[in-house]
């Protein structure tokens, strides 16, 4: 079961909470003005409203029992998940951390070849730390910049810059930047008027998750 269906599985249970309080209050009113404090005093009907009262109580109070058990065992399954799914990013991170610049700009190339980009080149830069990838998506060429930097620095708006003139003297019309790194706040003000796509390493690790079979 996922968030969102838990989510519902309470809003179901709220809906039947309220309307059980409502027809609580219905039975009550009926019983306040028709049923006698002498027994001998009561007739069929009255035997009957407090039956189904009684029975109405232990439905729901059953019904109550259910959702939750139900919500409590769907809660343990999607923290149980949730734990899995965090172990398995934690352990991605450290493998792709451990390559070299030229294994992670394989990576970066294969991620996107899945995603049906064609004609992938790479090109190192910087000493080989940097990593240039051309592609195309059909007839549009994009340039991609990847880099290894498994470490707590943010990448600086002035990588961005350099991948801006590249597009601009390559004349390319949309780029990405790819880094298991965050970015700091300045390329997120540069790019969001550009054609430049961010990916840090959060969403890098939860992109291999779901495009392959890490």
């Amino acid at each position: 079961m996922s968030t969102n269906s838990l989510k519902s599985s309470r809003q179901q249970m709220m809906f039947f909470f309220y309307c059980s309080l409502l027809l609580s209050i219905f039975f009550l009113i009926q019983i306040r003005y028709t049923l006698s404090l002498d027994l001998a005093e009561w007739t069929a009907s009255q035997y009957t409203l407090l039956f189904l009262l009684l029975s109405f109580v232990v439905i729901c109070f059953l019904k109550y029992q259910c959702y939750s058990r139900d919500l409590k065992r769907d809660s343990q399954c999607i923290d149980l998940a949730e734990k899995k799914l965090t172990q398995k990013k934690n352990a991605l991170y450290q493998q792709v951390s451990s390559m070299n610049p030229s294994d992670f700009g394989e990576l970066v190339a294969d991620l996107f070849r899945i995603k049906g980009f064609k004609r992938i080149f790479l090109t190192p830069r910087m000493n080989e730390q940097f990593y240039d990838i051309e592609m195309y998506l059909e007839d549009q060429k994009v340039l991609v910049s990847c880099l290894l930097n498994a470490n707590t620095h943010e990448i600086p708006q002035s990588y961005l810059e350099r991948l801006h003139l590249m597009m601009r003297n390559q004349q390319i019309d949309q780029g990405v930047f790819v880094t298991l790194s965050p970015f700091d706040a300045d390329c997120y003000t540069f790019a969001k008027d550009k054609p430049i796509f961010l990916i840090d390493g959060e969403q890098l690790i939860e992109t291999l998750i779901e495009s392959s079979d890490w």
